[in-house]
């Protein structure tokens, strides 16, 4: 099919998103692009922004344009608006499905898109590959008039965040909180409550967020995740201290809990 020249594009080499240089927040062009360096994945539909059509595409790692620049999704945390970005967690899942699929993982043939659904199907056995969405849990845990916030070991001194992991097979997501908070700080937790959830495309989660209640157990932190975890009084949260931005769920629960930090 056709496409417009003037369709918006998200544009992946590796896992970096390509941007403008001067306009971090402006989409090149699907013809813009074209000019510069080949795509070798897609263009897969996205829906419409502003009355202009959104595709996704792959383009090779060493992808080089004068008017763009590859920046990692974290970077473009804060840059770009927010409906924007949540368009890109869902063009980097996209692309990270399409080239993780390229061939069948139990018969080793070339495999075809779908003709019918996002999918791509194996001409050989059958099989059939959906883009994967992983589920994990993150959790914001509560013991009276404090909130428990960690420091995992690739952060910063600085910055602390909520214990999070992922689900694993035949569990709850419920089961997972539990769990997870023990095996990080060798806490009990009960009281859980459903949050809100987040696509988070690093490279293909899906985080949903919780709340829970310290029931028992002293903080013994799991020095393999994190290096640092403490509980910190909701009404004097420490300013030398970095927090996730409102982009992150991570970021959202902290401040739920905290209403001076605004929303």
């Amino acid at each position: 099919m056709d496409r417009d020249p003037a369709t918006l594009v998200l544009a992946f080499a590796g896992p970096d998103m390509l941007v403008r240089r001067e306009n971090q927040d402006r989409l090149p062009t699907l013809s813009e692009l074209e000019a510069c360096t080949p795509i070798i994945a897609g263009p897969f539909d996205l829906g419409r922004i502003d009355g202009r059509d959104v595709v996704a595409v792959a383009v090779a790692r060493e992808a080089a344009c004068d008017i763009l620049e590859a920046k990692g999704l974290r970077e473009l945390f804060g840059l770009l608006p927010d409906s924007l970005m949540s368009l890109a967690a869902r063009a980097s899942q996209t692309i990270e499905w399409a080239l993780a699929h390229a061939f069948c993982g139990r018969c080793g043939s070339p495999t075809d898109y779908s003709e019918t659904e996002l999918a791509r199907t194996c001409p050989s056995c059958g099989a059939v590959y959906y883009p994967r969405i992983t589920p994990a849990v993150i959790t914001l845990v509560r013991k009276g008039p404090e909130i428990l916030l960690a420091r995992g070991r690739r952060f910063g001194s600085r910055f602390y965040s909520l214990i999070a992991g992922f689900v694993e097979p035949g569990e709850t997501l419920e089961e997972a909180v539990a769990r997870e908070v023990l095996e990080e700080v060798g806490i009990e937790v009960g009281g859980i409550e459903y949050f809100a959830s987040q696509s988070w495309p690093f490279p293909s989660q899906l985080m949903v967020g919780f709340t829970a209640e310290h029931v028992a157990g002293s903080i013994q932190i799991n020095e393999s995740e994190l290096s640092d975890a403490r509980w910190f009084r909701i009404e004097d949260l420490p300013g030398d201290i970095e927090i996730p931005s409102t982009f992150s769920i991570s970021g959202r629960l902290i401040r739920s809990a905290v209403p001076s930090l605004g929303r």
